[in-house]
């Protein structure tokens, strides 16, 4: 791939790393509210800010084995990112890694020029990015921007039937494409590079969110005025929570229930952990 970037270029990305024989420091976040009613504002909030279902009546998530393919980024450092991704599956207790040989569902693209990288995808896969709601096609094609991301979703049928409580219909996410911009992500640690990887990889992300969260999310580490190399490393309480959440509430629930049960769920797992 032309655009992608190998060997000693990655070595900027890795200068906020922290050795392997060394843990990074605790960084300390927003707290949950430790008063049960403020803490389901905090959820609503949380859930509003990052979920993307603006053209969608219904939470989408993982049916099918996620299989993850990287590219433009030197194969020593494919572990560190699948060791991500998979800690992430495990947390929300989402379908399994797919068997090797497998057809790849989340794709990650690491390029030294993302806006030039995004206009040769265009231009190739144009049918693919056209089919994208118009303020997605203006997010992926805005310059400077260090993660940018799109999905691609399937509404099936459960085999229940439609009443008060089911809708008999679900929406699947079926991929996920993310490209990560080396020059605007240059001095971030990989491993906080690759927990922010891992969260879009499982929820549909509003993209929006890079310049609305603070740092009680992953998703808020562009958006932060420390210094790259003190970004969070992990998934915090409210990531967790939220896609352990996801993968609880019923796929076939209209969108007002689920998201009541899905913050009533987040609020359970923040209270437990």
């Amino acid at each position: 791939m032309p655009y992608a970037f190998r060997g000693t270029a990655l070595l900027f990305l890795l200068l906020g790393n922290t050795p392997p024989d060394q843990k990074p420091t605790d960084i300390i976040v927003t707290a949950p509210a430790r008063a049960h009613k403020e803490l389901k504002k905090q959820t609503l909030n949380f859930v509003r800010t990052i979920s993307d279902t603006a053209e969608q009546n219904q939470f989408s998530r993982r049916d099918d084995p996620f299989c993850i393919k990287i590219v433009g980024i030197d194969l020593a450092y494919h572990d560190l990112i699948r060791k991500k991704i998979r800690e992430t599956a495990t947390v929300a207790r989402a379908p399994k890694e797919a068997s090797e040989g497998c057809r790849p569902n989340i794709h990650v693209m690491f390029s030294k020029d993302g806006d030039a990288l995004m206009a040769a995808l265009k231009r190739r896969y144009s049918a693919i990015i056209g089919a994208q709601p118009i303020r997605k096609i203006d997010e992926l094609m805005q310059s400077k921007k260090p993660v940018r991301w799109w999905y691609a979703t399937e509404g099936r049928r459960t085999g229940n039937v439609a009443s008060l409580i089911s809708t008999g219909y679900e929406i699947d996410l079926k991929s996920t494409v993310i490209i990560v911009d080396i020059s605007q992500s240059n001095g971030y640690p990989l491993e906080s590079v690759a927990s922010y990887i891992s969260m879009i990889a499982f929820a549909q992300i509003n993209g929006a969110t890079q310049e609305a969260i603070g740092n009680s999310s992953i998703l808020g580490m562009f958006n932060n005025d420390k210094p790259r190399i003190e970004a969070l490393r992990n998934l915090t309480i409210w990531d967790r929570a939220y896609l352990h959440a996801l993968y609880k509430i019923a796929p076939d629930r209209p969108i007002w229930q689920q998201q009541k049960r899905l913050r009533g769920a987040m609020v359970e797992y923040i209270q437990e952990n």
